[in-house]
């Protein structure tokens, strides 16, 4: 490995101008020499410094002309939260998903070591971080990679693997004929292509896995939460195609599944973190909305598995479709709270851009997230759901409409909370703006982003 060193300086640069004139160009906050193999990160004063200006000074530095696999930080007076921002920044921005280029030369280096050329702030737990770390990288890779290799019975696969690899975590899987049974119609009818026309692999299914604490006693209570991903492994949007501008990153639509994963992944590692006092399950929905003559069709009335039946506007909104019968199935585990996560909307992009994901659900249960969010520097913002917005999804021929076409993510926020029992704590995630994004943003470049699984792992931690 070549080594980089990078030291952080609490001071702005030689020649920093707050307020340039209109000819004068702003100095440079980092200076890369790759002669020296060095890096000069300047961030200003001590007195002004917040974690988010260090995560917005690490993304601004060109990761990718960095040709160091290596670095040693020298963090000089930064306590170990603000280290802790600089390591997992650096450990994430430089992260490229580059696996499909053959040519070494157009291959991205990416930094894979992390190391203090001193002794690390008092209070830096590296370990917490790297494995923190790893779950975000697993699931960019994942959600990045192909849908001919990253389908419903790989997405299986990686939960079973994981499930054999952790004694705390259980695997469990309903396939179609099980599906069929349970009356997990909505799920069923997304995957109808598939089911008639693919292979055994492309099949949807529902794929759970299980983490439970230890309990101190057997009367001792768990605080129970479901996790549920949308994991659509490629969406050409059925009957009602898409556009191919539309169609091109939809292997995509599955980062829902894939957050879900790498949390659970993440959970096994730090089981020793983790209170006694929780427990939690973590449930892919997995399909693959293909096109043919087995489709389903607008103006179908589906059954989900919690009775509701529902009439199909927009076979290109299939995501809430798998998700009715996941929170349904969700709902029976007797959970205390759900949080659903799912790339579902063009309307929450328009809305929010590439900065925050819309969250939807009880205002309470937000607040708790959002500070765990907030925490890891990833951003939610509470959408309201009017009991108007219900009244626009009435169905003349069944119990509800699947969607509507203004305002979408709101009408699809409402539509979930139907499957969703009475009781329990839900809050749903649209993450289709910051799950994968067209532009390099704070966190990563364009592409998968592994949004989600920092913040979920922090309020799951937060109440252990």
């Amino acid at each position: 490995m070549s080594k980089l060193s990078l030291e952080v300086v609490t001071q702005n640069p030689p020649g920093f101008d707050e307020d340039p004139g209109l000819n004068e160009r702003k100095v440079a906050s980092a200076m890369y020499s790759p002669e020296e193999r060095k890096l000069m990160l300047y961030l200003g004063p001590k007195s002004e410094l917040s974690l988010a200006k260090i995560r917005k000074r690490v993304s601004d530095i060109d990761w990718k002309s960095v040709s160091e696999t290596e670095v040693e930080l020298d963090v000089n007076n930064l306590d170990a939260i603000e280290a802790e921002a600089l390591y997992e920044m650096i450990a994430l921005k430089s992260f490229i998903f580059d696996k499909y280029k053959t040519s070494g030369t157009e291959r991205h280096v990416q930094v894979k070591r992390l190391a203090f050329k001193q002794k690390k702030p008092d209070g830096f737990n590296s370990k917490l971080r790297d494995d923190i770390i790893t779950g975000v990288k697993f699931c960019r890779d994942i959600v990045s990679s192909n849908a001919d290799t990253i389908h419903p019975g790989q997405m299986q696969k990686f939960a079973e693997e994981l499930a054999a690899s952790s004694k705390q975590i259980k695997c469990k899987v309903i396939n179609v004929s099980q599906a069929k049974k349970m009356g997990m119609g909505a799920l069923l009818a997304v995957g109808a292509e598939s089911i008639a026309n693919s292979s055994a692999d492309y099949h949807p299914r529902m794929v759970s896995l299980e983490f439970t604490g230890s309990k101190t006693s057997k009367s001792q209570k768990q605080e129970h939460i479901v996790i549920v991903g949308k994991g659509i492994t490629f969406d050409t949007g059925g009957l009602c195609l898409k556009p191919t501008q539309y169609m091109l990153d939809m292997k995509s639509d599955m980062a829902g599944s894939a957050t879900v994963l790498s949390v659970m992944k993440v959970l096994a590692k730090l089981a020793n973190k983790v209170g006694s006092n929780v427990k939690v399950t973590g449930v892919m929905a997995l399909a693959d909305n293909s096109f043919g003559a087995s489709s389903y069709k607008p103006g179908d009335v589906l059954t989900a598995m919690n009775g509701k039946t529902i009439q199909v506007v927009d076979t290109d909104a299939e995501g809430r479709l798998v998700l009715a019968d996941a929170l349904s199935y969700a709902s029976t585990l007797n959970p205390d709270k759900i949080i659903d996560l799912a790339t579902l909307t063009g309307s929450i992009v328009a809305t929010l851009g590439e900065v925050a994901a819309g969250a939807m659900g009880d205002v309470e249960f937000f607040k708790e997230v959002e500070k765990s969010f907030a925490k890891e520097g990833e951003q939610l913002w509470l959408m309201p759901l009017y009991e108007y917005y219900k009244d626009t999804l009435k169905s003349e021929i069944a119990d509800i409409k699947h969607c509507n076409t203004r305002p979408d993510a709101l009408c699809a926020g409402i539509f979930l909370k139907e499957f969703v029992a009475e009781g329990i704590d839900w809050l749903h995630l649209d993450i289709a703006g910051v799950g994968f994004i067209e532009n390099d943003g704070l966190w990563a470049y364009k592409g998968a982003t592994g949004f989600g699984v920092k913040g979920l792992v922090n309020y799951v931690l937060s109440i252990s």
